[in-house]
């Protein structure tokens, strides 16, 4: 199967949200994983203070049908591509959602601050993608391999 990677970034608007802002990710992020699960899509999903930074990877059709999907919420506006590029292998293979909240914490090895790179005016790039997964793709990938580990 050829795999295909899109990621988007988007600003919150929270005047859509039906209560919290963490009650309506844990819900979303319950669904997401069932989807993506039937789907065969993987990824990563990013909070921000104002933005948040999603990761999808898969086949090119559930790929793109997902984001279409996500592109119908109204909880997201002003969307912009990050990237999207075929790729050899998944860099969130074992994840069929990873989630990490970025607000107020700085993570070690990362070279600037995650959540002011996700929050700031100026548009991403592929390069500033990168800054993300050097931090958490990697401890994914070992945790993957001890999980197989574990079942030998």
């Amino acid at each position: 199967m050829d795999l295909y990677r899109i990621c988007y970034r988007a600003r919150i608007d929270r005047t859509w949200l039906n209560g919290s802002l963490e009650t309506e990710l844990d819900q979303a992020l319950g669904r997401i994983r069932r989807t993506n699960r039937v789907a065969g899509v993987t990824g990563a999903l990013f909070l921000g203070r104002t933005h948040v930074m999603q990761l999808l990877e898969g086949g090119t059709g559930p790929v793109l049908e997902t984001l279409y999907h996500i592109m119908q919420d109204q909880r997201l506006e002003d969307m912009e591509a990050v990237c999207h590029e075929p790729v050899a292998e998944r860099s969130f293979p074992a994840s069929l959602m990873f989630f990490r909240d970025l607000r107020g914490i700085h993570f070690l090895g990362a070279a600037e601050d995650l959540c002011a790179l996700l929050d700031r005016n100026e548009r991403l790039d592929r390069a500033h993608l990168q800054a993300f997964l050097d931090v958490f793709a990697p401890s994914l990938s070992a945790g993957h391999a001890t999980r197989q580990m574990m079942l030998v």
